[in-house]
């Protein structure tokens, strides 16, 4: 479609222009967010009334007990332990060295999720325990866990709660 425009007709880009977009783009917006988050912080919660989420905020809309980074909270056993030999089979071909594949490997399988570079990186330090830049069979299952987690719509914890941890 572009084929039958001329470029050199086009007006020139005005770099004072440029300059104020570039200004409202890194400066004014943030107050304008911060401003958002204030004004919902001071707006009083409301409580949803009847039914059986009377007096809750929130419906059945609040994560609950058991549900996302929650899951397996009470529970005897590690809960990325249930999907683990799916995790061990996908770990074993991405070429563990000593054990540990590099993050570099990990990089490659943890992609394919499409979820963005920002979340994975929340996972990558999350999940790898050790801070050893690598991850081992346990690290790389609960990294695919966490994964998971986000791909069903929870989200992760800031810091990695203790029944998540594979030293439980």
């Amino acid at each position: 479609m572009l084929e039958n425009y001329d470029f050199t007709k086009f007006h020139s880009l005005k770099p004072k222009l440029i300059e104020a977009v570039d200004n409202m783009l890194s400066n004014k917006i943030s107050s304008l967010m911060n401003l958002i988050s204030q004004e919902e912080m001071s707006t009083p919660t409301q409580l949803v009334q009847g039914g059986a989420f009377d007096g809750t905020t929130e419906g059945p809309f609040n994560q609950g007990y058991g549900e996302g980074a929650k899951e397996g909270a009470d529970e005897e056993e590690w809960v990325v332990a249930k999907d683990k030999p799916i995790y061990d089979e996908l770990f074993y071909t991405l070429s563990p060295i000593n054990g540990k594949i590099s993050g570099v490997n990990a990089k490659k399988e943890m992609v394919t999720s499409k979820l963005p570079n920002s979340v994975l990186g929340k996972i990558w330090k999350l999940a790898d325990c050790d801070c050893d830049g690598m991850l081992d069979e346990e690290e790389f299952a609960l990294a695919k866990h966490l994964i998971k987690i986000k791909l069903d719509g929870y989200e992760l914890p800031s810091s990695l709660p203790p029944h998540l941890s594979h030293q439980k």
